[in-house]
C-alpha cells in the first residue's frame, strides 16, 4: 500500500490545479451527446504509419477540497500501454479532437510507469493518469455515472442495451474527429474469471454485439440503467474465449468498479495535496 501511495503521489504531482474541471451532466433517458467527447484513441508510430493500439476515455472526480471542481483522469486498459513482452511501450500518443478545427490531433502520453493502477487490485487491467489536453474538446464521464462506483455489486440486467465508443478520423479532404458507436446487449452481467491476452486472468462480464476490433480494448462501455446510461466498464476485445464458438460474437467487459477504485484513490491523494492551498477564483 505504501508503494501505491508513493506512485499516486508522484503521478498526481503538478496536476492538482490544472486538472480541475466542471463536468457536464448526462442526459437522463437518451444516449448523451456529451459521451461522444469522452473517448480518445491510443496510437503508436511504426514505419511511417500511425497505428491505433487501443482506446481510452476521461473520467471526472469531484474535489472535496474545492467544491464544484473536479479532477480529470485518462483511463484505459493497462495492457494497451505494454508491448508483447510486457514492457512499457514507447512513443505512445493520444488522439483527441481539436476544439478549434474539429480535426484529430495527437498528444504525447506518459510511459506506463507513470500511470496509476487499482490500489485494491494491482492485477486488474486498468490504469489511469491525470491528463489535460489544452485546446482539446473533451467531456469527461462524471464519477457518479459509473455503475458500481458506490455499490461494487451493482449489475445491469441481462439483455439491457449497451454501446461502446472508439475514436476515429473520418473524411478525406476535410477530415474530422468522430466517436464511432457500436451497439449490443448485456449477455453475462455477473463477472467470471477469464484470460485476457496481455493482462492475465481478469473478472469479466460479457456483451453481445459482434466481434470487437482489437484497438477497441480500453473503450468505455455504457449500459442502460433505469432512465439513464451508466459506465458499465472497460471493453476487453482480446480474450481467450474469442476462439471458442460457444462465445462467438461476445466481448468482455471489465466492471467499472475497478475504474472507480482507481480514480477515487487518485482524487483522494490530490485533495490531500491541495489542503491548505488557496482556493482558485
Amino acid at each position: 500500500m505504501t508503494k501505491l501511495i508513493r506512485l499516486l503521489t508522484a503521478a498526481t504531482a503538478g496536476f492538482a490545479l490544472a486538472a480541475a474541471f466542471s463536468p457536464r451532466a448526462f442526459a437522463a433517458d437518451t444516449i448523451p451527446t456529451a459521451t461522444q467527447r469522452n473517448v480518445a484513441g491510443i496510437v503508436a508510430h511504426s514505419g511511417g504509419r500511425t497505428v491505433q493500439v487501443g482506446t481510452a476515455f476521461f473520467v471526472a472526480v469531484p474535489s472535496e477540497a474545492f467544491p464544484g471542481r473536479s479532477f480529470v483522469y485518462l483511463v484505459s486498459a493497462r495492457h494497451n500501454l505494454l508491448d508483447d513482452r510486457g514492457n512499457p511501450r514507447t512513443g505512445l500518443a493520444l488522439t483527441v479532437e481539436d476544439s478549434k478545427t474539429g480535426a484529430m490531433r495527437e498528444e504525447p502520453l506518459p510511459p506506463e510507469t507513470k500511470w496509476v493502477l487499482d490500489p485494491q487490485d494491482e492485477k486488474a487491467d486498468v490504469a489511469a493518469v491525470p491528463f489535460i489536453a489544452e485546446g482539446a474538446s473533451i467531456a469527461p464521464i462524471p464519477l457518479g455515472s459509473l455503475l458500481g462506483g458506490d455499490d461494487p455489486l451493482a449489475r445491469p440486467e441481462t439483455g439491457a442495451q449497451v454501446y461502446y465508443l472508439t475514436a476515429a478520423t473520418v473524411g478525406v479532404k476535410q477530415s474530422r474527429f468522430e466517436a464511432l458507436a457500436r451497439f449490443g446487449h448485456v449477455s453475462v452481467p455477473a463477472p467470471a474469471e477469464t484470460e485476457v491476452i496481455g493482462a492475465g486472468l481478469q473478472q469479466l462480464c460479457y456483451l453481445d454485439g459482434g466481434s470487437a476490433p482489437g484497438f477497441s480494448s480500453g473503450a468505455p462501455v455504457f449500459v442502460s440503467a433505469g432512465l439513464r446510461f451508466a459506465l458499465w466498464g472497460i471493453l476487453e476485445a482480446n480474450t481467450s474465449l474469442n476462439t471458442d464458438p460457444v462465445f462467438s460474437g461476445l466481448a468482455g467487459v471489465l466492471p467499472a468498479k475497478y475504474v472507480a477504485e482507481t480514480v477515487k484513490a487518485m482524487g483522494a491523494v490530490q485533495d490531500k495535496a491541495l489542503r491548505g492551498v488557496k482556493k482558485p477564483d
